[in-house]
């Protein structure tokens, strides 16, 4: 039997933490980006219209057919090694393959497209990495004529597909950042031309994250759940943590910043250690904890006390925080990786 031990002690303090979206599209009857860096989009072909969005609001996503918008701040945009594109879409006609959002035709940083194969449910993504190229796919598990939620989550030269919350495929390559494109991201068609594979359906709440989401938080996004009014970030005090075979400790600092903006101020909060294979751990079990609005919960510098049962090789800590007042909780999740030495 493994045994992990756990001591932590929380403050309260104003802490803001950076927003993690780049961008964000309510898609509200119009292309304002209501994320921190007002990348609002412009129509450069067609004229895009109002449209129902999946819950039957008026005006609450934007109808393609032919359109096409430029997001021109995100030429050149280095995006890393880490990113998440989120979007709901309801594809109207089945015929020929249709351009959803990229920056490239055959190189990228990333190009979400769907085809004319299985009837028009084919979709799929394609990403270039600094040493290597990603490409991930669904046939028939999107329908034509109804809302669906697709997250493409790109970390470190692995690409991931989610449909409605579902992890559909996972593809890897070698690790690195996203390829930088001197073209501006494209929602609508294909970056090949502007009236190149356009898309003929609806599109809402379009954001781009510059962190890969974790499974959890995509079901959050899925099941409607999903708010981007608190975040939680948790990183190792000292670089590439290990511990020797007999065991030992890894401190670390956490932080759960609750926006001011949020009127929830009631979490749970929960750790486990996830083995190399596969194995979860439960270190410190679902607890409730009070966080004002516009406040942080702070962990510093706290140990995790590893017992020498602990097998070698690569785990995963990580910490989990969800809103019990939201439909799927609203759990969002930080992680880092720690080694047990061999000898």
């Amino acid at each position: 039997m493994y045994k992990f031990f756990i001591t932590f002690f929380a403050i309260l303090c104003t802490f803001k933490l950076v927003a993690a979206e780049i961008a964000n599209y309510p898609m509200n009857g119009n292309l304002v980006d209501i994320g921190p860096n007002s990348f609002n989009g412009k129509v450069v072909y067609g004229s895009v219209s109002s449209a129902r969005d999946r819950h039957g609001k008026i005006g609450g996503a934007l109808s393609f057919g032919g359109d096409v918008v430029e997001i021109a701040q995100l030429r050149n945009y280095d995006f890393g090694s880490e990113l998440t594109i989120s979007f709901w879409m309801n594809r109207r006609s089945s015929q020929n393959y249709m351009g959803i959002i990229n920056n490239g035709y055959t190189t990228e940083s990333f190009d979400i497209r769907m085809g004319r194969e299985n009837n028009g449910t084919f979709i799929f993504a394609q990403s270039n990495w600094t040493n290597g190229r990603t490409s991930v796919g669904s046939r028939n598990v999107i329908q034509i004529g109804r809302w669906h939620h697709v997250a493409i989550v790109l970390n470190n030269g692995s690409s991931k597909m989610f449909i409605d919350g579902n992890l559909i495929q996972e593809q890897v390559t070698n690790s690195g950042s996203l390829a930088i494109i001197n073209r501006p991201v494209i929602i609508g068609a294909n970056a090949n031309g502007r009236n190149h594979e356009n898309f003929v359906g609806y599109l809402d709440d379009i954001i781009l994250f510059d962190e890969a989401l974790s499974d959890e938080a995509v079901l959050s996004i899925a099941n409607d759940s999903y708010s981007s009014a608190y975040n939680i970030q948790l990183a190792p005090t000292s670089p590439s943590p290990s511990v020797p075979l007999i065991g030992g400790s890894i401190n670390y600092d956490l932080a759960f910043n609750n926006d001011s903006t949020n009127t929830t101020s009631d979490f749970n909060i929960w750790a486990v250690i996830t083995l190399e294979d596969g194995q979860d751990i439960v270190v410190q079990p679902s607890t409730p904890i009070s966080v004002a609005p516009g406040s942080t919960y702070l962990l510093s510098a706290q140990p995790i006390t590893i017992d020498g049962w602990l097998p070698a090789g690569q785990h995963t800590f990580r910490w989990y925080v969800s809103d019990p007042s939201k439909t799927g909780g609203n759990i969002l999740s930080a992680k880092f990786t720690f080694v047990k030495l061999a000898n």
